[in-house]
């Protein structure tokens, strides 16, 4: 049986989240083929939870499950399987009958000189790929400890704009940044907004507003969501012609997305009932998908 074998790190139970990444990214790539794209069940030692998906960032597969990860220990091990089409197996136990068990019965009873030489070539290939996991082990622990130091600046509103403006691609591969900061005005000359970002779907050529919240700061969130689609939907023509050399086509189906270093129970409330796609970012590398994109829309 194949399964993924998942040590768990401090930051993953922080936020019931974890990552597969380094040699075993494209082995549970290739294992969870069938669940990318979409959503199945998690079957667990603390239960099962519907709904669940995995986020493909490019360099990991992640996936969130607060109920199960929140509850591990630093250093404690999981292993992740295919239970059936629909259902992801998540244990702390070896999946497979141990072959140490195996392996002691053998020495001990070794039947042919051809046994005895399978056995070592079998604990030679085991001791390599522990010696493998050790050396990714501690390049993770490296980035680990860098990820933590950074931690603190994306505290930093300012720092954090200018970095998902070269960085915007790891939080939504699809869109392009075509003005940051562009300056929203209406009749009344002391009435004038100014949005984060105004992105281009790559797909859809459709205009996607981006907000960018951190420290809690999305207090007058649906505020800035009513006055920005109000001022698109007057301004369609307007501002397809500013930004026609992207061969931008902004209708009345635009999307909105938020960006946020934290989260709650009200704001994710605003953007589940208005479609506004929720991604919480973490000192740049862990990103979750609180609401999807919901990309279908623009269509």
């Amino acid at each position: 049986m194949e399964y993924i074998k998942k040590k768990i790190a401090s930051w993953e139970i922080k936020y019931g989240q974890i990552a597969i990444s380094g040699r075993n990214y494209e082995i549970a790539k290739k294992l969870f083929k069938d669940y990318l794209g979409t959503t199945f069940k998690v079957e667990t030692f603390e239960g099962t939870f519907s709904n669940r998906h995995f986020l493909d960032a490019g360099y990991s597969l992640k996936l969130t499950c607060k109920p199960v990860f929140s509850k591990l220990n630093d250093g404690d091990t999981i292993y992740l399987h295919p239970l059936d089409q629909n259902t992801v197996k998540i244990s702390k136990e070896e999946p497979i009958e141990k072959i140490k068990g195996r392996e002691l019965k053998e020495v001990i009873h070794p039947e042919t000189s051809a046994d005895v030489t399978k056995l070592l070539m079998e604990l030679v290939k085991e001791n390599k790929a522990l010696r493998e996991e050790n050396e990714e082990l501690i390049r993770y622990k490296d980035r680990l400890e860098k990820y933590q130091n950074l931690e603190y600046i994306f505290e930093d509103e300012q720092f954090m704009e200018a970095w998902l403006e070269r960085n915007i691609h790891k939080a939504f591969a699809n869109l392009e940044i075509i003005d940051r900061q562009p300056v929203i005005n209406w009749n009344e000359p002391f009435m004038r907004n100014k949005p984060d970002f105004f992105c281009l779907d790559k797909t859809t050529r459709e205009l996607v507003i981006v907000e960018n919240k951190v420290r809690g700061r999305h207090r007058k969130i649906e505020t800035q969501f009513l006055t920005y689609t109000a001022w698109v939907k007057r301004n369609l023509e307007k501002i397809n012609e500013k930004y026609k050399a992207k061969n931008l086509k902004t209708t009345k189906n635009f999307r909105f997305v938020i960006i946020t270093d934290t989260t709650d129970e009200r704001l994710q409330a605003i953007c589940e009932d208005n479609k506004i796609a929720l991604i919480l970012i973490d000192g740049g590398v862990v990103f979750e998908e609180i609401v999807p994109y919901y990309a279908d829309l623009l269509y």
